[in-house]
């Protein structure tokens, strides 16, 4: 077995779920492309324990082995869901299990490292008190995992939490955890990303002066530069989706085309991002979008484009990437009602 020290991951893939209850019965890969899990078997399935799990549950259906037999009873499916659900809990146990154990080993040996380094007599005030804000989270993560256990969440639902608490003590131990989302930090062109993209204070919903725009093009190389290479620069990414808010999203996005015309930023993102990275810079995506509407006056209660991209944002299991093009309409219509015309490339599995 492989891979499972390779990154975060998040999601299973639909085959994976499928191949998910045998994972058990040795031997099977598994490998993290694209921020999602992929499982998959390594030996003929009718000459390995993997075969004999088949069988058994074949058996609980009415059939005879799934290898070289004939049907001798009536097809009963609860049997086979019934079955098939009692092995994925099992391994999914196993998955957060593995996920509980890795985070709080993480935050055992941060707080032994903080610990220690709070007990330099040269300790600054300021240093103390990060380290010690630091210290009170970790505890509070150390928690909420250990909760887990007692929760009574369902395996898949506990698996989920987990690798999500696990990432949340990664980014806090890197120190990337949401200390800029959603705030005026510096961008790359050395212009604040907070307040109106007009210039002025005014949010009645007319058009900005297009005499000035602001400028994001570093940001955009930054950004291409992150994401068309080989593996993710995930620091630059990260703290690239973190600048973005309502007063400056549609820059970025009409800006990105101008450089990039071929892929939209929505289609690059949804493509390169992992599990995690989708749900969390894809929601703060959608929210500066949905601000940006509300000052515009703009009713997004009965948008599907909108309505779509939400509904993505929520799911537990698998973000499809073509809700891109939801993205960009949503952005098409927003930037209509700016005075600027957003023109895209619609969304291709194939490499552009």
């Amino acid at each position: 077995m492989f891979g499972l020290g390779m990154s975060t991951y998040g999601n299973l893939t639909n085959a994976s779920m499928a191949y998910l209850p045998f994972m058990q019965y040795n031997p099977f890969g598994i490998t993290n492309f694209g921020g999602d899990l992929q499982i998959f078997p390594v030996e003929n399935y009718g000459q390995s324990q993997i075969g004999l799990a088949f069988n058994q549950i074949a058996q609980m259906s009415g059939w005879s082995p799934m290898f070289g037999g004939n049907q001798i009873a009536p097809f009963n499916p609860y049997a086979i869901i019934s079955g098939a659900s009692s092995l994925a809990a099992q391994s999914l146990n196993q998955l957060g299990s593995q996920e509980i154990n890795t985070a709080l080993q993480a935050i055992a040996s941060q707080k032994a490292k903080i610990q220690a380094q709070l007990q330099a007599k040269d300790l600054k005030p300021e240093d103390k008190a990060k380290l010690e804000e630091q210290l009170k989270k970790l505890e509070e993560y150390e928690a909420q995992i250990k909760a887990i256990a007692t929760s009574g969440m369902d395996p898949q639902s506990a698996y989920l939490k987990a690798n999500e608490l696990k990432v949340a003590v990664n980014n806090l131990i890197a120190g990337k955890a949401d200390t800029t989302t959603n705030q005026g930090t510096e961008n790359p062109s050395g212009s604040s990303s907070s307040g109106d993209s007009s210039g002025s204070g005014d949010s009645s919903g007319d058009k900005p002066s297009k005499t000035e725009p602001k400028t994001f093009i570093p940001w955009v190389r930054a950004m291409r530069s992150a994401i068309y290479r080989p593996g993710t620069d995930n620091e630059v990414f990260e703290a690239g989706c973190d600048e973005i808010t309502k007063d400056d999203v549609i820059e970025r996005m009409i800006q990105w085309n101008m450089i990039n015309p071929k892929e939209s930023f929505m289609e690059a993102f949804m493509a390169d991002a992992d599990s995690n990275q989708k749900k969390k810079y894809g929601q703060q995506i959608l929210d500066a979008l949905a601000d940006k509407a509300l000052e515009l006056g703009i009713d997004l209660s009965k948008d599907q484009n909108y309505i779509k991209c939400q509904e993505e944002m929520d799911s537990w299991l698998y973000i499809d990437n073509g809700v891109a093009d939801n993205f960009n309409e949503l952005i098409k219509k927003i930037a209509k009602k700016m005075g600027y015309k957003y023109t895209y490339s619609p969304y291709s599995i194939w490499s552009k």
